[in-house]
């Protein structure tokens, strides 16, 4: 399965992992109001991976044949870098690619003039890129909070190296050079 072909729905107890994953560029489906039915149903009808904390929705999905992983920690590190290590998901941010972290729609990067008046007079003088949601209209920017962003996802990434470098060292095979994490 190509990065560009893993969608998730994610049940009502990881919306945090949601957000994250649609920062990343993946098409995740999530509502506070998703039952276990319609989780399991959106998987199976769009071909989704199912994230959830339910084990009684995961072992319902494994019974019906549907991709699903178990996510019992509470911490967003341990949450990205169990689905990054399972399906080898993008652990970095490409801005044609990132999706409304609220209703999972596309970005529009736009012009600053466009978002005057839209975001705070402060934030409007110190950013110079923008993006809009073209669905719920939501504007965001690379503010203070992207430091903390791009320290989780680091952390995330040489976790998953690590894993690859101990295999490749069982195994008794140069480390690679992955680029995809």
């Amino acid at each position: 399965m190509s990065e560009e072909e893993v969608k998730f729905v994610v049940d009502t107890m990881l919306g945090d992992l949601a957000r994250w994953l649609r920062m990343l560029g993946y098409d995740a489906v999530y509502s506070r109001k998703l039952t276990d039915w319609q989780v399991l149903r959106i998987a199976e009808k769009d071909k989704r991976i199912i994230l959830t904390r339910d084990r009684g929705l995961h072992a319902r999905a494994l019974r019906r044949g549907l991709k699903s992983i178990l996510i019992l920690s509470d911490d967003i590190e341990d949450r990205l870098y169990a689905v990054a290590k399972r399906y080898n998901i993008r652990l970095y941010i490409l801005f044609d690619k990132t999706r409304c972290p609220l209703c999972n729609t596309l970005l529009i990067r736009v012009d600053k003039e466009k978002v005057k008046g839209e975001v705070p007079g402060p934030v409007y003088e110190r950013y110079y890129d923008f993006w809009k949601c073209p669905k719920c209209g939501k504007v965001y920017w690379r503010g203070r909070h992207w430091i903390k962003i791009e320290e989780i996802l680091e952390r995330v990434r040489k976790r998953i190296e690590r894993d690859v470098q101990k295999e490749e060292s069982k195994q008794g095979v140069r480390p690679s050079t992955r680029t995809n994490i």
